[in-house]
């Protein structure tokens, strides 16, 4: 039993790495055209779903620490994909949020990832797509465990 199970999750792993290379090589191609990291994009993705994080807020949902946060946010912040804006209410606080070219940019990775995923997913029927969605949902539950433990 302990064999099989060790094998399962090195296929996962397996399966995992080539999903992550193969499935939308365009758009990583296209972060590296703009001069995006994967850390940068990350932000951008994070701000789109959370307008107005301060510093120490974003790095929690990055699982980085602040300082690190503050050096990738300067150069989005130079290249005018995010602002920081002073917090009304506490103005010792920084907000981050996109600006109208950060949300711009931020658009168009996700539509390009979006019509090539569209191209992939119709090539499975329902059940599949199903499966997929209770799958990923469970990984994405045991990441968010993973990433709450180390945060402590």
């Amino acid at each position: 039993m302990q064999v099989i199970e060790s094998e399962l999750r090195t296929r996962a792993y397996q399966l995992l790495g080539q999903l992550l290379v193969r499935a939308d090589p365009a758009r990583m191609e296209q972060w590296a055209g703009l001069g995006l990291t994967m850390t940068q994009v990350r932000v951008l993705y994070t701000l789109q779903m959370e307008d107005g994080l301060a510093a120490g807020e974003l790095a929690e949902r990055l699982n980085v620490r602040p300082s690190t946060v503050t050096r990738i946010v300067d150069r989005l912040v130079r290249n005018k994909l995010v602002a920081r804006d002073v917090d009304e209410s506490d103005r010792r606080l920084v907000r981050h949020r996109l600006t109208k070219k950060g949300a711009d940019v931020f658009r168009e990775l996700r539509s390009m990832g979006q019509e090539r995923l569209t191209r992939v997913f119709e090539r499975l029927d329902d059940e599949q797509v199903k499966r997929i969605v209770e799958a990923l949902r469970d990984l994405n539950e045991a990441v968010e465990s993973v990433a709450s433990e180390e945060r402590g």
